[in-house]
């Protein structure tokens, strides 16, 4: 799929090191990014208001924070291509790397929030919803998510782009943070265990947390 749509928005994708084919890289990322984050938002949040699952809900508005962070990347693409000028004689390239660290800084912001939304359910733990559609929205989101990072990867390897590089981690936590709802609800609903559901989302905040400092520090590097 990810040579498919190579081929048919970049024709000349192998010319890698050409600033113009870099961008539409970014472009094609940024735009694969926001349709599919805004996909998964709306089912997760129908998901959420038929199951009246609070943290299907979260999960959606993650996604929704994931389109935010695709166009960042668009943005940010759209502004290294920019050639040089007076004031940046060297061009405009770190525009690409300043993209990478505000997609990184909202992954802390997610992380970050995630631990509160984690403790308060630790502390007043509520009931989990569990529905097929529930169950069906969730595995979708896993697998598309999963493939957006195989996606991103692909694609900062062969341009060699801190920014998809952090855009593809930010999909490989959300596959990591969907896949714990989906195994806290079923617990939940299994063994009746509703402060399952906080413990679950404290253990993949920290992971979010921690990927997300080490993504600032690769993309500091390079500046």
């Amino acid at each position: 799929m990810t040579t498919f749509l190579l081929r048919r928005f970049i024709p000349d994708y192998q010319n890698t090191a050409d600033p113009a084919v870099r961008a539409k890289y970014g472009r094609l990322a940024g735009i694969v990014g926001i349709i599919c984050n805004v996909l998964l938002f709306a089912g997760k949040l129908l998901a959420g208001a038929i199951s009246g699952s609070v943290s299907v809900t979260a999960d959606a508005v993650n996604n929704l924070s994931d389109a935010s962070s695709s166009i960042v990347t668009l943005i940010g693409f759209r502004l290294a291509a920019r050639p040089a000028d007076e004031e940046h004689p060297y061009g405009h390239a770190r525009m690409e790397y300043l993209s990478g660290l505000a997609v990184a800084a909202m992954i802390i912001l997610i992380g970050a929030e995630l631990v509160k939304s984690s403790f308060q359910k630790i502390l007043h733990p509520e009931a989990v919803e569990f529905s097929a559609l529930t169950a069906i929205v969730l595995t979708v989101s896993i697998l598309l998510k999963l493939w957006m990072a195989l996606f991103n990867r692909k694609l900062g390897r062969k341009i060699s782009s801190a920014a998809l590089t952090a855009t593809a981690a930010d999909s490989r936590n959300d596959v990591l943070s969907t896949s714990a709802v989906l195994i806290a609800a079923v617990l939940c609903r299994v063994t009746g265990w509703d402060v399952l559901d906080g413990l679950m989302g404290v253990g993949v905040a920290a992971f979010i947390l921690i990927s997300g400092w080490g993504l600032v520090m690769d993309t500091l590097s390079p500046l």
